[in-house]
């Protein structure tokens, strides 16, 4: 499911991007990519690309589902571990540093501008909103995330990357439900009243 997330919503920047940059048969310019590149220590980001990567995890605990019975067709009731909803962390990063040296900062600032503009414009993805959407996904909500400097300090320190003109955004509520039955209860169909002679 993280990984369909993440197709999902590269795939629809890209178009936007395709759209923006009047290049609709063009390559991709945003790639689904780690930001750093163990074996060299540089970006794994390709140059002239935005890259999509994913920083953190969490569970979503404000609404966190309790639920455990669920009645099937047959009108029996099953148990199931509750729904958990996670967060994702989603850094999107501009490597606008051409393979001979040229710096094109400015045309990366550009594309990450379109980033931010494309979320604004659209930040809730449902299958009804968005036919190449998953169904399994539902729902899933894009909002800016602000961190400050120390704290960006250290998130480029453990990448082990030199920093890069970035925007990171939390994606909230991608829903996990696994259904695998802990129980199976008959529903109660009828009653049936004792009385005791006293």
């Amino acid at each position: 499911m993280i990984d369909k997330a993440l197709r999902f919503l590269t795939d629809e920047m890209n178009a936007y991007l395709d759209l923006q940059n009047g290049n609709p048969a063009g390559e991709s310019l945003i790639v689904l990519t780690n930001v750093a590149d163990d074996s060299s220590g540089g970006w794994a980001i390709p140059p002239q690309k935005l890259g999509v990567s994913l920083i953190n995890i969490e569970e979503e605990k404000v609404f966190k589902d309790q639920q455990t019975q669920f009645r099937n067709a047959a009108g029996e009731f099953e148990q199931y571990n509750p729904e958990i909803k996670l967060n994702l962390y989603m850094l999107v990063c501009a490597n606008f540093v051409s393979e001979n040296g040229d710096d094109k900062y400015e045309q990366g600032l550009k594309q990450l501008s379109r980033i931010v503009s494309f979320f604004q414009g659209k930040n809730v993805f449902t299958p009804d909103s968005s036919p190449a959407m998953d169904a399994n996904l539902k729902k899933l909500i894009v909002e800016l995330y602000s961190y400050t400097f120390e704290q960006q300090y250290n998130f480029w320190t453990i990448l082990g990357a030199k920093y890069l003109p970035s925007v990171l955004y939390k994606v909230r509520l991608l829903a996990y439900q696994e259904k695998r039955l802990q129980n199976q209860n008959d529903a109660i169909t009828a009653f049936t009243l004792q009385t005791s002679n006293l």
